[in-house]
């Protein structure tokens, strides 16, 4: 088994098959494992500042995260998936110090199911609101 290897890019750089590996990872987690009934392909995985983040082996993606613009000062970590094979590796923590890196100055947002807020507290991440229902997951925002 090969080294995971971490990548970044926006979506006009990317081939077709990396393209529907982070899709497909994506579905299987928010669609079949949650159960969400909404669309994940929203529209800002195209958006020209939209970031995707990814962590794979051997070709075969584990977890990506998207890097969106809110605003010219802000930034939101959205779609964190973890295949779930891959889960308790500190594989997702990984991308998330990457996406902390890659914000630099700028205030940086994250929704997370509340069974994950400690989680995300380890790398700085602060609650910024009450808990809210999102896809039937009681969910927190957190900054950085």
């Amino acid at each position: 088994m090969g080294k995971v290897s971490y990548r970044y890019a926006h979506i006009e750089d990317l081939d077709a098959p990396t393209i529907y590996a982070l899709l497909r990872l994506r579905q299987e987690v928010f669609i079949v494992e949650w159960g969400s009934s909404h669309l994940d392909i929203d529209g800002r995985d195209t958006e020209p500042s939209s970031v995707h983040l990814w962590a794979e082996r051997d070709g075969d993606v584990l977890a990506a995260v998207r890097v969106v613009q809110e605003s010219d000062d802000t930034l939101r970590i959205e779609r964190l998936a973890t295949r779930f094979g891959a889960r308790g590796r500190g594989i997702a923590g990984r991308l998330l110090d990457y996406a902390v890196k890659m914000a630099g100055e700028r205030r940086l947002l994250i929704d997370v199911p509340t069974a994950l807020e400690p989680w995300a507290e380890r790398f700085g991440f602060a609650r910024a609101g009450d808990p809210f229902i999102a896809e039937g997951v009681q969910q927190v925002t957190m900054t950085h």
